[in-house]
C-alpha cells in the first residue's frame, strides 16, 4: 500500500500512514480497516495455534503440513521425516508464530486508531516524538486482548492529534493493567471530576459511588491505586479560593461543566477527596463518560454554601483560553 492509495482521506490518516511506514517499511491496509485487522486476526490465531498444535503432537509420517494464502497444504513426506521435530526446528515454530501474533496485535491497535481518526479533520504540525513511538510499538506487539487493543487504539490517535498527550510512564502503567483493572477504571471514570488545569478527583465513594449498582467497592480502588491510576494517598482537602475579583469556578464532568457563583473574597470551599495520578488522568481522556445526574446534584450538595448560585451546563466548544457553553440549568436546594 502506497501513500497515493490513501487520496481522498484526511489529513490525521495520512499521519498514522506515515507513522506505520516509517517503524515498519510496509503498510497494509488491514491497518486501516478494522473488520480487515479483526478478520486476518482470526485466522492468523486459529490456523497458527492448530498447526502449532499439531507439530507438539506424534504425526503421522507420511504427510507434512503447511499453512499459505488461507489454504492448509498437506505434503507427502520423505523417508526421513520424523514424528518429532528437532529443538532448532520448534524454536522456529515459535518465533514464527510469535511475529504472527505481534503483527496481528499491531494490525489490530492500528485498525482502532484509524477508526478514531476518521472522523478528525486535522492534525498540527508536529508529530509524536521518535521514542514514543518506538516504545508505543514495543508495547502494542504484545498486547492481544481485544479491550485494551481498542484503548491503545485510542493512546495512538490521540498522540497523532496532539502530540504529547501521553507520557511515556502512562503508557507503562497501561502496559501493566489487567482487563478487570480497565473495567473498573472505566466505572470509576463515570465519576471523575476536573478542575483545571491539574486537579482531576472524586469524592469520597463511600457517600455515592459504593452505593450504586456498579459492584465498585473498596478493593476495586485499591486495586486501581495499586495500579498506578488513583493516588495512594488518603483522602485530601480541595480548596477552592474565591479570587479578589468576581469568581465563577468551573468544575468539569463529561460533557457537563459545574458553575460555582460566589460574591469575591468568600471564604474557600473545601472538601476531601481521592486524586487521579498523572497517568490516570491522561487515560481518563480514552473514557466516554455519561454524565450521572443524581450524581451532578450530589456534587453540587457538597460544594453548595450559602449564599452561593450553583448551576451546570453542557458544553459546546472549547478552545485554548475560552469555553462556550450552552443555558444554564440552577439547582434548588
Amino acid at each position: 500500500m502506497e501513500i497515493k492509495d490513501l487520496a481522498g482521506i484526511g489529513d490525521p490518516l495520512k499521519r498514522l500512514f506515515e507513522i506505520i511506514h516509517e517503524v515498519f517499511g510496509a503498510v497494509s491496509r488491514s491497518h486501516f480497516t478494522k473488520k480487515n485487522a479483526e478478520a486476518k486476526a482470526y485466522e492468523t490465531k486459529v490456523m497458527s495455534e492448530a498447526i502449532a498444535e499439531s507439530r507438539k503432537l506424534l504425526v503421522s509420517a507420511d504427510y507434512e503440513y503447511e499453512y499459505e494464502d488461507g489454504k492448509i497444504k498437506i505434503l507427502a513426506s520423505s523417508d526421513t521425516s520424523r514424528q518429532v521435530l528437532e529443538l532448532p526446528e520448534r524454536v522456529a515454530n515459535r518465533n514464527e508464530y510469535q511475529e504472527f501474533r505481534k503483527q496481528q496485535n499491531i494490525e489490530s491497535v492500528c485498525a482502532n486508531a484509524a477508526e478514531e481518526l476518521a472522523s478528525a479533520s486535522q492534525v498540527p504540525e508536529n508529530k509524536p516524538e521518535p521514542e514514543w513511538i518506538d516504545h508505543f510499538f514495543d508495547i502494542a506487539e504484545k498486547i492481544s486482548t481485544e479491550d485494551l487493543q481498542y484503548w491503545w487504539g485510542k493512546i495512538l490517535a490521540g498522540e497523532i492529534k496532539k502530540p504529547g498527550s501521553f507520557s511515556l510512564r502512562t503508557l507503562e502503567v497501561l502496559k501493566n493493567m489487567s482487563r478487570q483493572e480497565a473495567e473498573n477504571f472505566a466505572k470509576l471514570g463515570q465519576y471523575v471530576l476536573h478542575i483545571k488545569p491539574s486537579m482531576t478527583f472524586f469524592l469520597q465513594p463511600d457517600e455515592y459511588i459504593f452505593k450504586q449498582n456498579n459492584s465498585l467497592a473498596f478493593a476495586e480502588i485499591l486495586s486501581l491505586k495499586e495500579a498506578g491510576l488513583v493516588s495512594d494517598s488518603d483522602f485530601l482537602n480541595v480548596s477552592l479560593a474565591a479570587s479578589p475579583v468576581d469568581d465563577t469556578p468551573l468544575i468539569f464532568y463529561g460533557s457537563l461543566v459545574l458553575v460555582l457563583e460566589r460574591e469575591k473574597d468568600s471564604p474557600p470551599i473545601k472538601n476531601q477527596v481521592c486524586f487521579l495520578t498523572k497517568a490516570g488522568a491522561e487515560l481518563l481522556k480514552l473514557i466516554s463518560i455519561q454524565p450521572d445526574m443524581d450524581y451532578l446534584k450530589f456534587v453540587a450538595q457538597k460544594f453548595n454554601r450559602e449564599g452561593m448560585k450553583i448551576a451546570y451546563a453542557p458544553i459546546l466548544k472549547e478552545e485554548e483560553g475560552s469555553l462556550h457553553i450552552e443555558d444554564k440549568t440552577y439547582f434548588n436546594f
